[in-house]
């Protein structure tokens, strides 16, 4: 299995969705990207409710919306009153992911949004939830994805 995709080629894969819509962008310094996270940015681009997506070195931005003054920053912050969001950390070194913001709404897009980044995601990866203020989710989620590794 190939770790990590070129530039042209992950391009090319998020082509559709820019042409239809939904804006993925990925910062001008990265060249490769790890499979899993050109995975993750797909599915999370697939749910009807996600507009933009933003991949940096070593983030992941997904959302509903994008902060006025900034086009290419997707609005993922805790209690904001209308957009759906999520940002993760990413290590490749570690093979890990941190879910650092989430926020929603609209009950059940969060679950939505965790659902496609762990669906088929890698038994060699771990989640880590370093903060959790959510009063229970993560404790639902570890529960539901229990086949893997949580760091918490």
């Amino acid at each position: 299995m190939k770790t990590r995709i070129k530039r042209k080629e992950f391009e090319k894969l998020f082509a559709t969705y820019n042409n239809n819509g939904t804006q993925i962008w990925v910062i001008t310094r990265v060249k490769k990207l790890p499979t899993e996270i050109v995975n993750i940015a797909i599915r999370l681009a697939d749910l009807d409710f996600i507009n933009y997506v933003r991949i940096c070195d070593e983030t992941l931005a997904a959302s509903s919306e994008n902060y006025p003054q900034r086009p290419k920053v997707p609005i993922t912050i805790m209690n904001h009153e209308t957009a759906i969001g999520i940002q993760i950390l990413h290590s490749i070194s570690y093979k890990s992911i941190d879910f650092f913001d989430i926020n929603s709404p609209v009950k059940g897009n969060g679950s939505k949004m965790v659902d496609a980044i762990l669906k088929d995601f890698p038994s060699d990866w771990q989640p880590a939830v370093v903060m959790d203020w959510s009063n229970g989710f993560w404790d639902k989620m570890k529960a539901k994805y229990n086949n893997l590794e949580w760091i918490m």
